[in-house]
């Protein structure tokens, strides 16, 4: 079985097309994780503050708004955390909010890795640090005779300091990867636990029944 393990994520089974889940890293804990940047330490601060004075229908634009200021800044990740995997993007998680309200990942990209298609369970948003990514959005289709399926609708490209939003549930199905030449690193804010949950905030096509 060809597959890597990734900080607090998943690993593919390249010959099955499987997602394999693996349990939160033990080390890892709540609050910003070992030898953070203070820059990052200042985007959480910021993100809180916001998420404060926010309703919840407004959390992914929220956080997208605070992500602005912090992509084009080469100081906010140390070089560990910017560390990739061989033979599947890597998930860094740099923040778990104490009150389990939110957290932070780093996602490093090599050329040719991305992601099954999948929806979310929770809001969030996400923006390009350096490098490329395309982000291939899905419709599900669904009939009696073939059952459930995702049929390809528009490929979005995105380069340094662009961003997205999601919002919970199965209507915005999309795949994200890397199909350029250098590594991507992107930075992402989800709602809920990924300490405890690493994979919760996704929702897989195969997992989808109704």
């Amino acid at each position: 079985m060809d597959s890597e393990p990734y900080s607090n994520g998943l690993s593919v089974d390249s010959a099955a097309k499987r997602v394999i889940p693996f349990p939160a890293i033990s080390s890892h804990s709540y609050g910003l994780q070992a030898g953070s940047t203070p820059l990052l330490a200042e985007l959480v601060t910021t993100l809180h503050a916001t998420f404060d004075k926010c309703q919840p229908h407004a959390m992914a634009a929220a956080a997208k708004t605070c992500l602005r200021g912090y992509l084009c800044e080469p100081e906010l990740l140390t070089p560990a955390q910017k560390q990739g995997a061989p033979h599947m993007f890597r998930r860094h998680l740099l923040y778990a909010a104490p009150d389990k309200s939110f957290s932070v990942l780093a996602l490093v990209w090599k050329p040719g890795q991305h992601t099954a298609i999948h929806g979310h369970s929770n809001w969030g948003a996400f923006g390009v640090l350096s490098g490329k990514l395309y982000c291939e959005d899905f419709k599900l289709e669904r009939s009696q005779a073939a059952g459930i399926w995702a049929q390809p609708n528009m490929t979005m490209r995105l380069q340094a300091a662009d961003m997205a939003t999601v919002e919970p549930g199965i209507e915005q199905l999309h795949r994200i990867g890397n199909d350029g030449l250098a590594t991507t690193i992107t930075l992402h804010v989800y709602g809920g636990d990924l300490l405890a949950a690493p994979t919760s905030i996704n929702i897989f096509l195969n997992e989808i029944t109704a």
